[in-house]
């Protein structure tokens, strides 16, 4: 239970959860419609003018999606969380995020009339958590989190995943599918093969989608991002839906209803005595 509950909130991303005192409504999963991940040589049967024009295409797209990116000092947020997979079905949980850029990611999880059930403090090399509920404490090396956080994903990628930027975007980039209103391709990193959507007009996310190179994890996690709003200067989507797809499925539905970027921010986390070690 605490472990759904870290693996909700850190994940995009941003958690994944316990229980709720109401029921939680179905999240609609959205399609993702570019699927095709093989490398075929689209410009192979294009000339060498045309050629010269799709790469210079590619290369001032990157630069437009990269000016998107959110650069930040420090950043807090209060957002809703709802939460499905095959088990359970939960709603109204709470989160705050804080975090300093590079540095600490601290979250808290709520639930209605309970009040505080969790609290978590990420750095580049440590996790540690407490479960008030249960009256239970976790701490790890970053490197042996994944029992708890149920993710691959390093502290800089988890920081992009919930500030919203492109993780795992490269310049290795092919497939590009190109209409009025989105932009689709894929591009490859290391352990992983990323498929990207951008809104036409200023390039900014619409969906991602991650999957892991070797197909026998058959695990992927799919972004979709909506209701973007101008925040201190930066493009932020206050609405996020997350599907994560591994032996089994999660589905997150996070909407952010207060967002600060460079505003002075505290990371208290104490752990109570007597609670148990997991």
């Amino acid at each position: 239970m605490m472990k759904q509950t870290l693996a909700l909130i850190t994940l995009g991303i941003i958690s994944t959860g316990m229980f709720s005192c109401r029921h939680a409504r179905h999240i609609e999963r959205s399609a993702f419609p570019v699927t095709d991940t093989s490398h075929n040589n689209t410009t192979a049967t294009l000339d060498s003018s045309a050629i010269a024009e799709a790469t210079a295409f590619n290369i001032n797209m990157l630069s437009k999606i990269r000016s998107n990116i959110i650069d930040f000092n420090t950043f807090s947020a209060k957002l809703k969380v709802d939460f499905e997979s095959e088990a359970k079905q939960m709603a109204g949980i709470s989160a705050v995020i804080r975090m300093q850029k590079d540095s600490i990611i601290w979250i808290s999880a709520s639930l209605p009339v309970i009040g505080e059930v969790a609290r978590a403090i990420i750095t580049p090399d440590s996790l540690k958590a407490i479960d008030k509920f249960h009256k239970k404490q976790y701490l790890r090396a970053i490197r042996d989190a994944n029992d708890v956080l149920n993710i691959p994903f390093d502290f800089k990628t988890l920081q992009n995943l919930i500030i919203g930027n492109p993780v795992y975007l490269s310049d290795s980039i092919y497939q590009v599918i190109k209409t009025p209103a989105v932009i689709s391709f894929s591009c490859d990193s290391t352990l992983f093969t990323s498929l990207f959507n951008v809104f036409a007009d200023d390039y900014v996310l619409q969906q991602s989608k991650v999957m892991d190179k070797d197909t026998s994890h058959k695990r992927s996690c799919e972004l979709t991002y909506g209701e973007y709003r101008s925040q201190d200067g930066h493009k932020f989507a206050t609405r996020r839906r997350v599907f994560v797809e591994d032996k089994n499925f999660t589905k997150i539905d996070m909407d952010f209803n207060k967002v600060d970027f460079n505003q002075p921010v505290s990371f208290p986390f104490t752990i109570p005595s007597g609670y148990s070690k997991e």
